[in-house]
């Protein structure tokens, strides 16, 4: 049995070959300094494109189109309304049988007229809708590819890094300092191009 001594020796020894090699063994080789790309000092600036559309102070343009759509699609969104109006008052009819007691005919007569024109209803909105989404896309389209261009170009002239649109961040701006507005500036720098 070897002595407790005798292994704290060896133990010792080996440690001590063991730092030994290692301060005399070859350096390994050195991993090259990843490069940190320089991050330049951004301006930052921020818009709200909700005002784009006002009629007094916003984007000719696509305020035109928006009058543009009113005119083409006011008829069908008049009848759409008056047929909601139709259908409030067959239900008020409807109730007023209803508690005045009267046949069970007249009342399914009164029912089956209300369920027609709510399909009805429902079939023109679709409609409507379909009609509405493809033309805003047919004329809208175009002015905001035109937009974004001219945001891209606002920003290069003016050295701004970024610019957000608050209207499309909603509630996760908390605070935008007045300052770094650059709405009107924008508004008028597109409308001055583009008549």
């Amino acid at each position: 049995m070897k002595s407790p001594r005798a292994l704290t020796y060896v133990l010792g020894l080996t440690l001590l070959c063991a730092t030994g090699l290692a301060q005399t063994a070859a350096p390994a080789a050195a991993k090259p300094a990843t490069p940190v790309k320089a991050v330049p000092a951004l301006k930052l600036a921020w818009v709200n494109s909700s005002a784009f559309i006002n009629e007094q102070s916003g984007i000719k343009q696509l305020v035109r189109v928006g009058k543009e759509l009113e005119l083409e699609f006011g008829n069908q969104q008049s009848e759409l309304a008056l047929g909601q109006e139709k259908l409030r008052t067959i239900v008020a009819e409807l109730k007023q049988l209803q508690t005045s007691g009267a046949t069970q005919e007249v009342l399914q007569a009164k029912n089956d007229e209300g369920l027609k024109l709510q399909a009805d209803l429902q079939q023109k909105q679709q409609a409507f809708k379909a009609a509405v989404t493809e033309a805003q896309q047919k004329k809208q389209t175009p002015v905001i590819e035109q937009m974004d261009k001219a945001m891209e170009a606002f920003s290069r002239e003016r050295d701004i890094g970024m610019i957000f649109d608050v209207a499309k961040l909603g509630g996760a701006v908390v605070s935008a300092r007045s300052e770094i507005d650059v709405t009107a500036d924008f508004i008028a720098y597109y409308n001055a191009a583009n008549p």
